[in-house]
């Protein structure tokens, strides 16, 4: 699976599951800070993130099927 279909199937469809974490109240300011700066939300800037990070790690998708 290529880069874009890795992208594609972690990110298009329903999206039904959540990630919950806790964070400083310094570290909520901070990531809302550079989502406003960047005209974005925090929920897009963290799945930026964490698509970047899939990416990254691709190999380890190998056997994902599109």
């Amino acid at each position: 699976m290529d880069e874009n279909e890795l992208r594609k199937h972690v990110l298009v469809g329903k999206k039904t599951e959540r990630l919950v974490f806790a964070v400083t109240p310094e570290m909520k300011a901070a990531m809302e800070r550079i989502a406003k700066e960047k005209s974005t939300s925090v929920s897009a800037m963290l799945t930026q993130l964490a698509t970047d990070e899939v990416l990254a790690n691709k190999d380890m998708f190998k056997e994902v099927e599109a």
